[in-house]
């Protein structure tokens, strides 16, 4: 065995360890800060900007929720399709839901989602503002379940997952890679390091978010998510991240590959924010490949089969208990090739840092 081996080996191996014993103290932790009974007033802001095929499904799954004491803030940004009559027609049936038209494009750190963000918060008086997506859909236990994580004073922000809808292999595959990704966010939140959360599943307390000067007060990002999240940690408040069913979030996944890499790339831009937590992650990345490069040079199969087996094994264990705790273990199948497919998407990720400018939803971000 070469010496180069040994490195990689007690690399990840301290890797998994260390992120598996985290992962596991932050559920761990999440489950004893909740309580019974929250009568906190929520509001659910629900950014949609060209979401016709979707709006109506998201918000009838906001209205079957078990909580009683919450409205939803429905902001139409810029839809140029029936996005906005959706919401009307929703408004003037439920008297729980109010509509925002966003008409002007906003520029600054109000640029793109942030700014529909913030105006939707801007109509809100609630004690908790709770944030989800437009193509995405709730428990009817979602609200309260997050809402109960807020009885803490201390807790400024939560944060917790959402699992990709998905019949076709490749749909499967990117549910994978959000529960890997979830999975290391909440880690993250474990260490005192924020790494990342999601904008789709997402709940801040109203007057942390007044205090830190919400979007406006925020350096402007492409993952508003992220700022936010390490803007609060920096603030001193305690961010929580639950992995629980009842608190999961469900959101339809990237139906082709050109979406799919365009939703990376958007990722990757927003990593830089991470700082010297990212070169961690580029040096792991790259030892692993480094190695593979290695072995196949020098013919050392064993020493090739034993670090994938070190790595995928690391990865599966980590995320197995996630899987669990959001009662998805019929996708078990899944995680092995889910390993796989995030590797070859570890190849791919240094060639979009060679792109500057991000587009999404029909805008672009430099």
């Amino acid at each position: 065995m070469s010496i180069f081996f040994f490195i990689v080996a007690g690399l990840f191996t301290v890797k998994a360890l260390l992120f598996i014993v985290a992962a596991s103290l932050e559920r761990t932790k999440a489950r004893k800060r909740q309580s019974n009974q929250s009568l906190l007033k929520v509001s659910v802001i629900v950014p949609a900007r060209n979401e016709e095929d979707n709006l109506a499904i998201c918000l009838h799954s906001l209205l079957q929720s078990t909580y009683c004491n919450y409205d939803i803030i429905v902001v139409n940004d810029r839809s140029s399709d029936k996005t906005g009559e959706i919401a009307n027609t929703f408004a003037a049936k439920y008297p729980q839901v109010t509509v925002i038209h966003a008409i002007e494009e906003r520029e600054g750190n109000l640029k793109g989602k942030p700014g529909a963000l913030h105006l939707g918060i801007l109509h809100s008086y609630s004690d908790i503002i709770m944030m989800t997506d437009a193509d995405c859909t709730v428990a009817d236990t979602w609200i309260e379940s997050i809402a109960k994580q807020f009885n803490n004073p201390n807790v400024g922000l939560v944060a917790s997952y959402t699992v990709v809808q998905g019949e076709s292999f490749f749909q499967h595959m990117q549910d994978m890679e959000w529960l890997m990704n979830h999975t290391l966010a909440c880690i993250g939140v474990s260490l005192d390091q924020p790494l990342g959360c999601f904008g789709n599943n997402l709940s801040i307390r109203l007057a942390v978010y007044q205090q830190i000067g919400g979007y406006p007060g925020i350096p402007f990002s492409v993952t508003e998510d992220l700022s936010l999240l390490q803007t609060v940690h920096k603030s001193g408040w305690k961010i929580i991240y639950p992995c629980d069913q009842e608190c999961a979030v469900e959101t339809k996944p990237c139906l082709n590959w050109s979406d799919f890499i365009k939703q990376l790339h958007r990722w990757i831009k927003g990593s830089n924010r991470l700082g010297w937590r990212k070169h961690i992650f580029v040096f792991f990345a790259f030892m692993f490949w480094a190695f593979l490069a290695y072995a196949l040079y020098n013919h050392a199969w064993n020493e090739l089969i034993m670090i994938l087996t070190i790595r995928i094994m690391g990865d599966y264990i980590l995320v197995i208990p996630s899987l669990a705790a959001l009662k998805r273990m019929n996708k078990i199948a899944y995680v092995f090739p889910g390993m796989i497919f995030m590797m070859m998407i570890e190849a791919i990720i240094p060639f979009l840092f060679l792109k500057k400018s991000v587009i999404w939803k029909g805008q672009k971000f430099t």
